[in-house]
């Protein structure tokens, strides 16, 4: 009992009361309906500050959304990995659950139900045959298994070095990019009693987690007896505790503004002119420890589309109480029509950032156009050099003298006839 309390007290000091942000009502289905052999783990969520529900799987008052649809928990933790019900929800109301944005711990073993295995289907998860259990003999025991190949995704995890103690199912994930091992098996481990098809080492996930693209977060473990009291004193509860702040969503959790641009000179015309200067700014502010922070990152990005992006820039950060400013300016694209502002900000592990607006940007009026253009220049130049030899020329036809008449015309006396020029004539 004394090493129960040390650990709930351990967990109090590691969350400090870092409450969820979407959240504290917590749905938590195990067979019995009561904490039972994953007590610490309970424990440490209420030291969280979760407000927990714990029913049994059979306990049909147990249900996800009330007679109005909504949602009557914000988070459900499923511990029943043999149950064909949990509570009043099928999978089909799991699926919902999530749907209307809640998140969900999925917990299976080697007997899973096929209420969990058609819930994991629908997330691209596909559970090994029942009965089979993850073997490695290359360790201690063959049937608990010690993995440190976590995935490299620090929102999630953060940061892992003891290996963790897993004993359970495996699991094989489809081609997603919202689903993501965050826990493999290790090379010499296999899906054991082998069948046609046999899953091995890095092919074979252990732990997965899946964020929809709505941000409502799901995990699957293959082994419900990771979160018990005896798993969880063999040091799992780093690994635990990371898993389960990620999903129920107590860090990791972006939240932004919506987007503002106006006019270099802070004017918001209703329609922006072809070629002019903007200015962009969004506010992002991420939950961790309880509280809001202001983002810290270098790679938000803000495109300018019609169809395809015309602009794409990375903004500046500036960093306030409580949130952080991604600002940038940028010359519009020299192309009229309707084009989408947007910050489209997807990071692994991290509740993605999708801010827009649709946006006119309308041709220059007859008279908004330059006088003269700097490309045009050589035109304007010929122009003006042909304009000037023809008036030179004009001058020089004009006024330059006719030349001088013979002095016979001059004074009015008939010319003398011109002799001829053949040989002259002998005389007498």
């Amino acid at each position: 009992m004394l090493l129960r309390w040390i650990c709930v007290a351990l967990g109090a000091v590691a969350g400090a009361a870092a409450q969820s942000a979407s959240g504290a009502r917590v749905l938590v289905v195990t067979p019995t309906g009561g904490g039972g052999e994953y007590s610490d783990y309970l424990d440490s969520l209420r030291a969280r500050g979760f407000d927990l529900s714990v029913r049994g799987a059979g306990n049909a008052s147990a249900a996800l959304h009330g007679g109005d649809g909504a949602r009557l928990y914000d988070h459900a933790v499923l511990l029943a990995p043999a149950a064909r019900r949990l509570g009043a929800a099928d999978a089909h109301g799991l699926v919902r659950f999530v749907d209307d944005g809640g998140n969900l711990v999925v917990a299976a073993g080697s007997d899973v139900s096929d209420t969990l295995r058609t819930l994991a289907a629908q997330f691209g998860v596909t559970f090994e045959a029942r009965g089979s259990r993850v073997t490695d003999y290359g360790g201690a025991d063959a049937h608990t298994v010690a993995s440190a190949r976590f995935a490299d995704v620090p929102a999630v995890l953060g940061r892992q070095a003891a290996p963790v103690l897993f004993e359970g199912i495996g699991h094989r994930c489809a081609a997603n990019a919202l689903l993501t091992p965050v826990l493999r098996a290790p090379r010499t481990a296999f899906s054991a009693p082998a069948g046609d098809d046999v899953a091995s080492g890095g092919a074979l996930a252990l732990v997965s987690v899946f964020q929809t693209r709505g941000n409502a977060r799901v995990a699957f473990s293959g082994s419900a007896a990771l979160f018990s009291n005896r798993l969880l004193r063999r040091g799992n509860r780093r690994f635990v505790d990371a898993v389960t702040q990620w999903t129920l969503q107590e860090k990791s959790v972006l939240r932004a503004s919506p987007l503002r641009h106006a006019l270099a000179d802070g004017t918001r015309p209703e329609h922006y002119r072809v070629g002019s200067h903007a200015r962009f700014e969004i506010d992002v502010a991420e939950f961790r420890g309880g509280a809001w922070h202001a983002f810290d990152a270098d790679d938000v990005q803000l495109e300018l589309a019609m169809l395809d992006p015309y602009v794409r820039a990375t903004l500046n950060r500036t960093a306030h109480a409580g949130h952080a400013t991604f600002h940038g300016a940028l010359r519009l694209p020299d192309r009229y029509g309707t084009f989408t502002f947007r910050v489209n900000y997807k990071r692994p592990g991290l509740t993605s950032v999708d801010a827009r607006d649709i946006v006119g940007i309308r041709p220059l009026r007859h008279d908004e156009y330059p006088r003269f253009l700097t490309a045009a220049y050589p035109y304007y130049a010929a122009a003006l050099a042909m304009a000037a030899g023809f008036l030179a020329l004009s001058a020089v036809w004009l006024w330059t003298g006719e030349p001088a008449a013979p002095a016979a015309l001059r004074t009015g006396e008939p010319a003398a006839p011109a002799r001829p020029r053949g040989r002259k004539q002998k005389t007498g």
